[in-house]
């Protein structure tokens, strides 16, 4: 079986230009460092220290505290209600990392949690990369 050598050189070619365009993931971000990276996907990791379900608000959200309990805070993640579900069992203590686009309320940083692929539990060696 013969190959023309133009199909052998485009078959290497693609995997190497595929692999030039893949984004390079970036490290994960302390509470401290997010609030330099508004408007950004990324991953940003802290220790849960306060929950609070704002019950009479639109869209009752779950405000988690990071690092620093309100109104000190220095970090939020968001839970909307209707998103309660979609998150699957988060936990109410320890060290957690999120990831999503880094908005701005009220001057701190926050990132709206969307379901369960947004956040995870890290280990003592593992540290994943942050969103693309």
């Amino acid at each position: 079986m013969h190959f023309p050598v133009s199909t052998l050189v485009l078959g290497l070619a693609i995997p190497v230009a595929l692999a030039q365009t893949q984004p390079i993931p970036q490290p994960a971000l302390t509470t401290t460092e997010a609030a330099q990276h508004v408007g950004e996907n990324r991953t940003v990791c802290g220790a849960i220290v306060n929950t609070h379900i704002a019950e009479s608000s639109h869209g009752t959200p779950t405000f988690i505290d990071i690092d620093q309990a309100w109104p000190n805070q220095v970090f939020d993640l968001v839970i909307w209600g209707d998103k309660k579900d979609d998150i699957g069992n988060f936990p109410k203590a320890g060290k957690i990392c999120a990831s999503g686009k880094i908005v701005l309320y009220k001057g701190h940083p926050e990132i709206f949690l969307e379901d369960w692929h947004s956040w995870y539990v890290p280990t003592d060696t593992q540290q994943r990369a942050s969103v693309p």
